[in-house]
C-alpha cells in the first residue's frame, strides 16, 4: 500500500480510510464482534486511519472503534468529529462556547480510551459560529488533546474560514462519481492551501458498489429518504451513472476498483473514506483502493458523470 502525505500535517496515510458510521449500527446491525473483527481486518490491510464521530450511534460508533483498537492506538490517526450530536438524537444543541467543544472532546476521548484525538473536525458544513470552534480548537491544542484540526464541509468559503490563519489540517469532503461539485471550487482551494482531504461518499453511500437496482427499497436510518420523491429519482439518476461507468469493468477492475481510482486521481485528494460492515468488504475496499485508472477510463468516467454536480 502506498501511503500519502496529509497536507500540512506531514502524516502519511493509506489511501483508504475506514469511515466508521456502520459501527453505529445506522447502516444495520453489526454485532459487537463483528464491529470488532473488521477494524481489525483494516488494520491488517495497512490502513491506518479512522474517521468517526460523536453523533455516530450516536456514541456507539466511538465506543466500538477504541475498544476495537485498543494497544493498536498509538499506531494510527483518529478522526472525530463535534458539532452534529444532538441532531442525531433528534434534537438541536448548540454550541455557542468554546467550553462546548472542548467538554464534547473530552466525552470523545473518554468512549474512544485515548488520551488524544489525530483530528478533531467541525461536524456542520455551514456554522455560523466558525470563531468558538477554532477557540475550542485552540485550547484543546495547548491541552494537548488534539494534534490538527478540520472541518467537514463541501463549502469552500467555509473550509477558507477555518483556515483563516493557516491552521486548518484537513477538510472532509463529498465526492465521488455521482456527486463531483467539489471539483468547482472545494477541492482547489484545498490544493492551493495545502489543505488534506478526506473523501466521504466515495462510493456513493453505495450507489457504486453495484449491489442495488430500480427495485432496491432501503431500510437503514441513513438511506430511507432515498425511497421516494425527488430523492428516489436522483437514485435512480445515479444508478444509471454507475452502470454507464459498470461498462469499463474488467477482470480485477469492477464498478468499485473504477469508483475509488477516479477519487484517488484527483491531485487535491488524500484519503477516501469507505465504510463497512464486514472484514471481507474492508479487505476488497483496502484492494481496490491500490488500482490506478489509465487516463483513458478517467477521461471516459468524467463524459459519463458530466451531470452530476
Amino acid at each position: 500500500m502506498e501511503y500519502r502525505r496529509l497536507g500540512k500535517t506531514g502524516w502519511d496515510v493509506s489511501p483508504v480510510s475506514v469511515g466508521a458510521w456502520a459501527l453505529g449500527n445506522q447502516w444495520g446491525d453489526l454485532s459487537d464482534d463483528t464491529a470488532r473483527d473488521t477494524v481489525r481486518a483494516a488494520l491488517d490491510c495497512g490502513i491506518n486511519l479512522f474517521d468517526v464521530a460523536d453523533g455516530y450511534g450516536p456514541l456507539l460508533a466511538e465506543e466500538r472503534l477504541g475498544k476495537a483498537l485498543g494497544s493498536e492506538r498509538s499506531s494510527v490517526f483518529i478522526a472525530t468529529k463535534v458539532g452534529n450530536l444532538g441532531n442525531r438524537q433528534g434534537h438541536a444543541q448548540a454550541y455557542t462556547h468554546p467550553l462546548h467543544i472542548v467538554s464534547a472532546c473530552h466525552a470523545s476521548l473518554h468512549r474512544l480510551g485515548t488520551d488524544y484525538i489525530d483530528l478533531y473536525q467541525c461536524h456542520q458544513a455551514d456554522p455560523d459560529n466558525v470563531e468558538v470552534f477554532l477557540e475550542g480548537f485552540g485550547i484543546l491544542r495547548e491541552q494537548g488533546k488534539i494534534r490538527h484540526f478540520g472541518v467537514s464541509s463541501g463549502n469552500a468559503d467555509v473550509i477558507a474560514k477555518f483556515d483563516a490563519d493557516g491552521e486548518c489540517a484537513i477538510a472532509q469532503i463529498d465526492y465521488s462519481i455521482v456527486r463531483r461539485g467539489a471539483e468547482r471550487a472545494a477541492l482547489p482551494l484545498c490544493l492551493e492551501r495545502d489543505i488534506g482531504t478526506l473523501i466521504r461518499g466515495s462510493l456513493g453511500q453505495g450507489v457504486l458498489t453495484g449491489k442495488y437496482d430500480a427495485e432496491t427499497r432501503f431500510g437503514d436510518s441513513v438511506r430511507s429518504g432515498w425511497n421516494d420523491g425527488e430523492r428516489r429519482e436522483l437514485f435512480l439518476k445515479e444508478l444509471a451513472v454507475a452502470a454507464a461507468v459498470g461498462e469499463l469493468s474488467r477482470p480485477g477492475r469492477g464498478l468499485v476498483e473504477l469508483a475509488l481510482g477516479f477519487v484517488l486521481a484527483h491531485p487535491a485528494v488524500t484519503c477516501a473514506i469507505t465504510g463497512a460492515k464486514s472484514p471481507d468488504q474492508i479487505r476488497a475496499n483496502a484492494a481496490a483502493g491500490a488500482i490506478s485508472l489509465t487516463s483513458e477510463e478517467l477521461e471516459t468516467i468524467r463524459e459519463c458523470s458530466a451531470d452530476m454536480t
